[in-house]
């Protein structure tokens, strides 16, 4: 499973969107895709699961649902796809395990409650 946590002000987020679209096309039928809007307060446990502090932040699990790592910010698109490839191989582990690049902090959050569960907001 690939987790992304995002926002839509993030502009990391913003600048990354098109390569992870193009990775989840490529990857949907082996890897589940779910993304998180930190503004949204239903994470909230998922947030503090996570410890999502930067945004983007990708988080790795394997099919147990057990984090096999994560990576925070801009980074090469390569890490993600090689990251997303170990998963869909079920790999025991990701080449890309605990990496940092730019990013935008989630104390910046724009916190709201959604009604319709369907809303990516």
């Amino acid at each position: 499973v690939y987790v992304e946590f995002y926002a839509d002000w993030c502009e990391v987020c913003r600048e990354l969107a098109p390569d992870v679209y193009r990775i989840e096309q490529q990857y949907k039928n082996r890897v589940n895709f779910v993304m998180l809007n930190v503004d949204n307060m239903k994470w909230e446990q998922e947030l503090d699961e996570f410890g999502v502090e930067s945004i983007p932040h990708f988080a790795f699990l394997d099919k147990d649902g057990n984090e096999e790592g994560n990576v925070v910010g801009k980074l090469p698109r390569q890490y993600l796809v090689e990251n997303v490839d170990a998963l869909a191989r079920g790999e025991a582990s990701i080449p890309h395990a605990r990496v940092v690049g730019q990013y935008s902090s989630a104390k910046s959050r724009k916190v709201h409650q959604v009604v319709d569960p369907r809303s990516h907001g």
